[in-house]
């Protein structure tokens, strides 16, 4: 009588910290950058820093296309720290509805290990991210909460597209004032269709700023 391989879904609790930055160029065009700093293991370890540098284009008043590239330090599993890259595509329909904004956004992520690989698309990872989100602020408040849900849709070993993770997300911000923001949220992350998945709590702060 064979055995099989059983493997337990791995949960831990993440703390991500994030700094947004934006600045508007025109009317349609808008530059981005964010620096993040995550802590993994009950948030007693560092995890990564992740700094992304982008730009957003309002084709119509309810569709934009964004893009940027992001550079990663990772900590691996022999507590080295390595440098990842990734680039990404977005295209984002926007919708109100009764006093709520609805927004449906897909994201084509690249990512690769070395600048020398990168033309190596085969030994890399292409992630598709579809995320759903609906906002709405709290009349006579500086307060507007949020909630979003998104997939993640990648290739495994033998090349079939599958859905490998989910997040959902709820939160809020509160406007300091016309260009500054505090935001707190809380996301529940679920692997699936991978090797050991893992299920994350994260609980995130930032603050965003408009130059």
């Amino acid at each position: 009588m064979g055995a099989a391989d059983l493997h337990a879904q791995v949960k831990d609790f993440l703390s991500w910290w994030e700094l947004g930055l934006n600045k508007e160029l025109s009317d349609r065009l808008d530059l981005d950058g964010e620096l993040e700093q995550r802590f993994q293991n009950n948030s007693l370890q560092y995890g990564r820093t992740q700094a992304t540098l982008g730009a957003s284009y309002d084709l119509l008043d309810f569709l934009k296309v964004s893009g940027g590239a992001r550079m990663i330090f990772l900590l691996d599993g022999e507590q080295q720290v390595n440098l990842r890259y990734r680039f990404h595509l977005d295209l984002t329909g926007s919708y109100e509805l009764s006093g709520f904004d609805c927004s449906l956004r897909t994201r084509l992520q690249y990512g690769f290990d070395e600048l020398q690989v990168l033309r190596y698309f085969s030994l890399n990872s292409t992630v598709n991210r579809n995320r759903l989100k609906v906002s709405r602020h709290i009349f006579g408040t500086r307060i507007e909460c949020f909630a979003s849900l998104e997939s993640f849709h990648g290739a495994n070993k033998e090349q079939q597209w599958l859905i490998f993770a989910m997040r959902y997300s709820a939160g809020a911000r509160y406007s300091l004032n016309f260009r500054s923001r505090l935001s707190l949220r809380y996301i529940l992350e679920d692997e699936f269709n991978v090797t050991n998945p893992k299920q994350l709590h994260v609980l995130v702060l930032g603050y965003s700023h408009s130059l």
